[in-house]
């Protein structure tokens, strides 16, 4: 696919063509899913983010500025979002070791779960009272822990632009969610 075609496809793709994507995916799709067999062995985890991926470019049509190649942008997302799988699995595992008490059964507390589950709630209705792009910046930072240069290159903003947003993220966050430090801290 040449440099004309593939920004064709992209511009019509940020137009809301469903067409255009359909023809990225069809290029696209089997050489991301090689390339995340390298980073992981299971074909189903692989299926699952490299599709993760095609929705996130979807959603996410209107902002995203690709000035490298669509293979290359692919590639990127890609490997964000093993490493991310990574770290995320790690998490839950520590999370989830955490949270069962010491009795013979291993059971897990409810009511930490329950506590846990609705301050999870609470957090994340914080978040999603945020601006679009603030909001967008903040889980890529914290959910998939990307750092500020990484999220810059991936959206292909500024770095200033994306502490900026932090910044604003942060704010707005530390406001809404101060009635529940305690809570929040306990279950750091």
């Amino acid at each position: 696919m040449g440099s004309t075609e593939e920004a064709y496809l992209i511009q019509k793709l940020k137009e809301g063509d469903i067409k255009a994507l359909e023809v990225l995916f069809n290029k696209h799709y089997g050489n991301l899913c090689r390339y995340l067999l390298l980073l992981f062995k299971n074909q189903l985890v692989v299926d699952h983010i490299a599709q993760d991926i095609f929705v996130y470019l979807w959603e996410n049509r209107e902002q995203i500025e690709i000035r490298t190649s669509i293979e290359s942008y692919l590639y990127s997302a890609g490997r964000y979002k093993a490493l991310n799988q990574i770290r995320n699995q790690s998490r839950r595992e520590i999370i989830n070791n955490s949270l069962y008490t010491s009795n013979d059964q291993g059971e897990a507390s409810s009511d930490i779960i329950l506590e846990q589950k609705e301050l999870e709630e609470i957090i994340e209705n914080a978040i999603t009272t945020l601006p679009p792009r603030c909001q967008q910046i903040f889980r890529l930072s914290r959910n998939e822990d990307l750092s500020n240069k990484e999220i810059a290159k991936f959206l292909n903003i500024s770095v200033n632009t994306v502490e900026n947003q932090m910044g604003i993220a942060l704010r707005k966050l530390k406001t809404a969610l101060r009635p529940y430090y305690m809570q929040i801290f306990l279950f750091a």
